[in-house]
């Protein structure tokens, strides 16, 4: 009668466990940036269409922060722009409210030196650009 699991047995358990893990670890790892770029990607569509909404209905608007309420988790939201930093602390994506000569315009400005997992998704996965709209 065998009272155990034999050397070979585990084994071969421990190398079928390893070559799950090493499958299943990358595709975690890019599953978690792929949510990330899109939740940013929400964002911004979102915060675009909130600040121009607001902006029919108050052309006085300076403050992107009275306009939107962004996840503090993702976004550093100042007075007049939100910016999201990617994971060096180098900012990724800024959304700024500009002022030129009495006219209004909502600028979104992606870098596109960053090589941020993260930042390159959402360039070229999800075709985030640089635009400006007039307020």
């Amino acid at each position: 009668m065998k009272n155990g699991f034999s050397l070979l047995e585990l084994i071969f358990a421990i190398l079928i466990i390893g070559i799950i893990a090493s499958v299943a670890v990358p595709k975690f790892i890019d599953s978690k940036d792929e949510a990330l770029a899109s939740t940013i990607k929400r964002d911004i569509v979102s915060a675009t269409t909130a600040i121009q909404s607001y902006a029919m209905l108050d052309s006085s608007l300076t403050n992107i922060d009275t306009a939107i309420v962004l996840s503090k988790t993702n976004w550093t939201v100042t007075a007049g722009k939100a910016v999201f930093n990617d994971a060096t602390n180098k900012a990724c994506i800024t959304i700024e409210i500009k002022d030129a000569s009495n006219v209004k315009s909502l600028v979104i400005d992606i870098d596109e030196t960053s090589t941020d997992s993260v930042c390159e998704k959402l360039e070229d996965d999800y075709d985030i650009e640089d635009v400006t709209y007039k307020l």
